[in-house]
């Protein structure tokens, strides 16, 4: 039997980007699309399980970062550096999708905000309508919540004449020749204004500046994977509160540090501690205890589901997870994008921030969130995200993107 529609889903090579929209994926294939996902190789094993096709791709991130270690606050040299290193790896991915598909072509294309190029690419010289996924806080042209934090000097943008971002440019100039996009300005690619569609992963009571978004953005809460870490952990005997304690998937300098000092916090606060410790070597927390958990990885969902306080970096998907499961947040951030995410819930009495890894101060803050009206915020923030929609309302939008004749059948296959 033929599918409904066809979708293909385009995102940047990064849990926080690929696991919201992995629920997305399921839903659509449930009602009957047929959804080519396009990941690196490495990325198979947690698409797959949708029902999805991957279309794999020879990424130029690292399948691991071990070893490598994201400044709290890289330079405007470090960010052109990245900038064109994150065109040249969303670019990377046209090849294999041409080569994919064939002569087949989607009746939508799903791209993420940040790994947009392919996508954006293809739905432009394809004509084929395009859903934007957005996993973190989102600016229009009249918002941006990321303003502040550049006038403030936390997140610098770098100069459009330095040297890395004309080199950019010129990349994405010659891409858009090479696709007969002649007509399309480098930096209208770039921005993506005229897209119609944004499926945000967030409630919008959680986004600074909500009244300002129009009916191009959805914010639709986090979308969290259904049985998704049911297994493999089971709370302690000990009848202590349980803190989960995690940095997320990326390096940072200075996580040894953070890791120690929230380690010795939970003991301060008598907690049971589960800690991800990612790629931190265990040994450079030193002796424990018997109430600290280390592991490589936990299944975050099932920790959360038994968590009085969860200690993190500040992550969007970390945040919206303890939220959706009612947990009150500490945050350690680490970047200028996650001082914002933790300021917003220190804003919305939901959790604290701390700026140094001091366990006493930790400790404290481990203290303050469970305070019945920290507990009375985290739960109106639940029920917000319980009625935003999740994956059943974005299947629904992209769904309705699909670009159909009047007899039903969708345009562009071929």
């Amino acid at each position: 039997m033929s599918s409904k529609g066809f979708v293909l889903i385009v995102q940047y090579p990064a849990s926080g980007h690929i696991n919201p929209t992995l629920p997305v994926a399921a839903e659509l294939v449930r009602r009957g699309h047929r959804v080519d996902f396009v990941v690196p190789e490495h990325y198979r094993a947690i698409v797959e399980p949708t029902g999805a096709r991957v279309l794999p791709y020879p990424s130029l991130i690292p399948p691991r970062w071990t070893g490598v270690r994201i400044p709290h606050h890289p330079d405007a040299d470090q960010l052109a550096t990245a900038q064109v290193g994150l065109i040249r790896e969303t670019l990377t991915p046209l090849p294999s999708i041409v080569s994919g598909l064939g002569g087949e072509r989607p009746d939508v294309i799903v791209y993420d905000v940040l790994g947009s190029a392919a996508g954006r690419m293809l739905s432009l010289a394809w004509g084929v309508p395009a859903v934007v996924t957005c996993p973190t806080f989102v600016e229009n042209e009249t918002f941006s919540p990321y303003a502040e934090a550049v006038a403030a000097g936390d997140i610098e943008v770098p100069d459009p004449a330095h040297p890395a971002m004309r080199e950019a440019a010129a990349i994405v100039r010659s891409s858009l020749d090479t696709w007969r996009l002649r007509d399309v300005a480098v930096a209208d690619f770039l921005s993506g204004a005229d897209e119609r569609c944004h499926l945000v992963f967030l409630p919008r009571e959680f986004q600074p500046g909500a009244d300002t978004f129009d009916e191009r953005f959805h914010f639709l809460g986090p979308c969290l994977r259904s049985g998704a870490d049911d297994g493999g952990w089971s709370p302690p005997d000990s009848g202590r509160p349980v803190v989960l304690v995690s940095l997320g998937t990326l390096g940072y300098e200075g996580a040894e540090d953070m890791l120690r000092a929230a380690v010795r916090a939970t003991r301060l606060a008598g907690a049971h501690a589960v800690v991800a410790l990612g790629e931190v070597d265990p040994a450079a927390l030193g002796p424990v205890g018997e109430h600290v958990e280390l592991h490589r990885r936990v299944p975050q969902l099932a920790v959360l589901r038994h968590a009085a306080a969860f200690l993190s970096h500040a992550g969007m998907n970390s945040t919206m997870e303890a939220l959706a499961t009612g947990v009150p947040l500490v945050h350690l951030p680490q970047t200028g994008e996650q001082r914002m995410v933790a300021e917003r819930v220190a804003e919305l009495g939901m959790g604290r921030m701390e700026t140094a890894p001091d366990a006493a101060r930790l400790a404290a803050a481990l203290h303050a969130v469970r305070a019945p009206e920290v507990a009375a915020a985290v739960a109106g923030m639940r029920a917000a995200i319980a009625a935003a929609g999740g994956a059943g309302a974005a299947a629904d939008l992209v769904a309705a993107r699909m670009a159909r004749t009047s007899g039903g059948t969708p345009r562009n296959r071929r």
